[in-house]
């Protein structure tokens, strides 16, 4: 999750320090590269540029369609998803004017966070005199997998940086030909594996159950 990894207008960029573990290797390249870079240029191209720089609280779907990128290729685990409601925690406490101090014990006792993965943590949220932005992980990934269960398709979400609100005149725009359809699908979609785990996500599944099993 703290890799050291980053997109920003369209560029990937790489901490020079930045140690990758093997396994975590393709879900970040899919998390960076097959949501956030893609929808970026996808968006670029489209007539609307504001496709690509965002509309209006994009923030959410965009990352939480990343996270189900992780789990598509099969690199969701138990600990990434506790890391991700653990930022959730952490903002919560922030809201309620909870210390940097105040978090960080609570990450680090009540929920035996490692020490230095709960400062982490508290550093993110607190970062700025204040930042909420990364608790959106598992509230996006709640939204696009209730999108799915409805019978949503995945095209419509990877033409740009849009919310949740926009998905129908998306849809809408795409019928009406005035913005046009991804010319290249997400590498991700032809892994093995990929199809059978988006038809279990048809068929409705919650967050807890993509870790499962």
């Amino acid at each position: 999750m703290f890799s050291g990894l980053m997109c920003s207008d369209g560029d990937l960029f790489i901490g020079a320090q930045a140690k990758i573990p093997r396994r975590r290797a393709e879900n970040l390249l899919q998390h960076e590269v097959g949501t956030h870079l893609l929808t970026y240029y996808y968006g670029l191209v489209e007539p609307f540029r504001l496709l690509h720089s965002g509309f209006v609280g994009y923030d959410s779907l965009q990352e939480g369609l990343a996270v189900l990128t992780e789990y598509l290729v099969g690199g969701l685990s138990r600990r990434r998803l506790r890391l991700l409601a653990a930022l959730v925690v952490a903002a919560d406490l922030m809201f309620q004017r909870a210390t940097f101090v105040e978090t960080f014990r609570t990450l680090d006792r009540e929920y035996e966070f490692p020490q230095q993965t709960a400062y982490t943590i508290t550093m993110r949220i607190y970062r700025g005199g204040g930042l909420a932005k990364d608790a959106v992980y598992l509230r996006g990934l709640v939204e696009v997998l209730a999108y799915l269960a409805r019978g949503g398709e995945l095209e419509p979400l990877l033409v740009g940086k849009i919310a949740s609100d926009h998905i129908g005149l998306i849809r809408e725009l795409l019928h009406r030909k005035v913005i046009h359809p991804p010319a290249l699908m997400p590498r991700y979609l032809q892994l093995p594996g990929v199809s059978e785990r988006l038809k279990k996500l048809a068929d409705g599944m919650t967050v807890i159950e993509l870790v499962k099993g």
